[in-house]
C-alpha cells in the first residue's frame, strides 16, 4: 500500500487528538481510537494479503 494512504489515516487520527486537546469533547478521542482501529485493521488485511502473495509464489506446495 502507498505510504501516502497511511498518512491520510495518521493525519486524520491527529487532526482528532488535536480537537480532543483543544476542546476536551470525548467524541474527538473517540473517533481517533475508531481511525486507529481502523488502520489496524488495514495493516493487518495487508500483511495477510502478502502472506498469500508469498505462498503463491513460493516454488513449495503449502497447507493452509
Amino acid at each position: 500500500m502507498a505510504s501516502s494512504y497511511f498518512n491520510e489515516w495518521l493525519d486524520t487520527y491527529n487532526d482528532y487528538m488535536r480537537l480532543y486537546a483543544m476542546f476536551g469533547d470525548k467524541e474527538y478521542l473517540e473517533q481517533a481510537a475508531e481511525v486507529l482501529q481502523s488502520l489496524r485493521a488495514i495493516i493487518a488485511r495487508d500483511e495477510r494479503h502478502k502472506a498469500i502473495i508469498w505462498k503463491i509464489k513460493s516454488p513449495r506446495i503449502h497447507a493452509f
